[in-house]
């Protein structure tokens, strides 16, 4: 592997990174002058509230946390903060509670609930500030009357390992939650709400971030029923009966632009994967690389849309198109994994060992492929490295990288080979980011 250009896309990829650093984006979005709080050219006048308090859930909670901390000062009443397991860290006037993703936990209902109870005593007088980022929709949950942890933890896996998109996963979660879906904004009112949203999906739609807790919800029980249909699941009889409850109108759909609930609440969107795009851009440039952003709104078949890179790689190689060598693509999203075989990986390592294989002896080729947030499904690394010498080092090794492909054991081959990308957890979640290089022979 052409170690220039490793290097050189690890520096690209932590530039990017820490342009949508939690604690950067709220200080870029929310400035503080003696009582009026500015937000995105809006102002608010926090003498006006009896309390403020900062409920925060998702991957990049606390570090997002830390910053409206620091901002309000004296100002904040309290709050709560909800992370990933191994993802907490102090604050000062918030309490911090952990809990499981992808797939909820006890402790992610206990989260729900602590968070029900909390918004229970709040009145028209309190202004509260969500901080929302990528991971919410598992780690605050609380499930319907009915509905189990083990109900929701087995639709959520099932899901996933059917390749649903999380556009997909987010719709049956809102109509399983009553958090979800804007049940948060209804639990809040008549208080006023600021939700400060961290993206981690395409295209940024608050409705499905976080499966939009604080929003007007677009989908419905008949769009739940579609995807379960789609993936042909088979649902147990609690989950069935919210179902059926739903698409016969007894129970409320959830709240939509219409609703009551919405009148004073806010959103403001602080940062997504195109700002981190932006940054890698600037330092692929600066390293003096022709550089372009294709899209960050890629999504698919990890190992399909591999093809497509591998594709573009190739165009590079053979005619200096559509950039003059050396080049530098970038892509963000988000892909998906069809789980067929019983290895271990992540969307990110699938994609760099699909390419690698299309790639084979291509020469001054590289792939990074890792998730902002650090973790890669559910191993213990952000990503990998492929380029074409993977496939040989492989063999050299007696690995057969389309055997690990197959049995989606990406983790596996790339453990052997050297090339996975550790970076422990980032504290933020934009999605992935995709990176391109191709240098001169």
């Amino acid at each position: 592997m052409n170690e220039k250009m490793r290097i050189d896309a690890y520096s690209i990829m932590s530039d990017a990174i820490a342009a949508v650093d939690p604690e950067a984006c709220i200080y870029r979005s929310v400035e503080k002058s003696g009582n009026e709080l500015l937000i995105h050219g809006r102002s608010y006048d926090l003498s006006h509230y009896a309390n403020i308090y900062v409920i925060a859930f998702g991957k990049a909670s606390i570090p997002m946390s830390k910053a409206m901390e620091e901002i309000l000062g004296d100002s904040l009443t309290s709050g709560i903060a909800v992370t990933k397991n191994g993802f907490a860290g102090p604050l000062s006037r918030m309490n911090v509670f952990e809990s499981a993703h992808p797939t909820p936990d006890n402790n992610s209902i206990e989260a729900g609930r602590m968070i029900h109870d909390f918004l229970d005593t709040t009145d028209a007088n309190d202004l509260i500030f969500f901080l929302i980022s990528g991971g919410g929709s598992a780690l605050v949950t609380y499930p319907r009357k009915g509905i189990s942890l083990t109900d929701m933890a087995k639709l959520t896996e099932t899901l996933i390992r059917s390749g649903a998109t999380i556009d997909e996963l987010n719709v049956v979660r809102k109509h399983l939650c009553a958090i979800k879906g804007g049940g948060l904004a209804k639990m809040a009112f008549p208080s006023e709400s600021v939700s400060l949203i961290l993206s981690d999906v395409v295209d940024d739609p608050l409705d499905v971030i976080a499966s939009g807790p604080t929003v007007p919800d677009t989908s419905s029980f008949v769009d739940f029923h579609d995807i379960i249909e789609r993936y042909n699941i088979i649902l147990s009889p609690a989950v069935a009966g919210v179902l059926d409850d739903g698409l016969e109108g007894v129970i409320e759909e959830t709240p939509n632009s219409g609703a009551t609930v919405f009148e004073k609440a806010s959103h403001y969107l602080v940062g997504n994967n195109s700002l981190a795009l932006l940054e890698a851009e600037k330092k692929a440039s600066e390293l003096g690389y022709n550089t372009m952003v294709l899209t960050s709104s890629v999504v698919g078949e990890a190992r399909e849309v591999a093809k497509v890179f591998a594709a573009i790689a190739r165009e590079e190689r053979r005619r200096g198109a559509p950039l003059p060598l050396p080049a530098c693509i970038l892509v963000g999203g988000e892909t998906t994994v069809t789980m067929k075989g019983r290895g271990l990986g992540g969307r990110c390592q699938e994609m760099a060992l699909s390419f690698a294989i299309e790639v084979a002896e291509l020469n001054n080729v590289l792939l990074l492929a890792a998730g902002t947030d650090g973790n890669d499904g559910t191993t213990d690394c952000a990503g990998a490295f492929a380029d074409g010498e993977t496939v040989q080092s492989g063999r050299n090794l007696q690995l057969d990288a389309r055997m690990y492909l197959s049995n989606n054991n990406s983790y596996g081959f790339f453990k052997e080979t050297g090339d996975l990308i550790k970076t422990g957890p980032t504290g933020t979640n934009v999605m992935d980011i995709y990176i391109i290089l191709v240098d001169m022979f």
